[in-house]
């Protein structure tokens, strides 16, 4: 299996995703973290071409407060990035946003992480622009 920065490396010439994306920082974009990255390189290393292989993250209308977090992986052959898609980087991972629910989903400044604990273990958000969230943390409103 490959590390994060030979996969990063060995992807960075075949991904039109990957030639669009911009860094994300704190506060700016969408980010993830260390660990988020990781748990994410694992699984897209299972993906049967990493290198077309990018984390999609949107909302969608539902949940008990409004809109609920999507979180997949794509493959850019079966499901091309749009021109009006906002596209970042986070520690190696293209992450695309389609512009209907980065605008209208207010999620600028979101930082995806990984947690682990007694309740089990997922991917948690950290969204600075929901108004309200509910106590899983998967759905809110903006």
């Amino acid at each position: 299996m490959s590390t994060p920065s030979e996969t990063t490396k060995n992807v960075a010439a075949s991904s039109p995703a990957r030639a669009r994306a911009v860094p994300a920082a704190d506060g700016q974009g969408v980010c993830l973290t260390e660990l988020a990255a990781r748990r994410v390189h694992e699984y897209i290393e299972k993906m049967e071409d990493p290198a077309t292989t990018y984390l999609f993250f949107g909302v969608k209308g539902g949940g008990c407060s409004g809109l609920t977090y999507v979180l997949d992986l794509r493959d850019e052959r079966s499901a091309p990035v749009a021109e009006t898609d906002e596209v970042f980087e986070s520690h190696g991972i293209v992450i695309v946003c389609d512009f209907k629910s980065y605008e209208v989903g207010n999620l600028s400044g979101t930082t995806i992480d990984f947690q682990e604990g007694l309740m089990g273990k997922g991917f948690t958000f950290q969204n600075p622009n929901a108004k309200h969230s509910c106590g899983c943390g998967s759905s809110y409103s903006a």
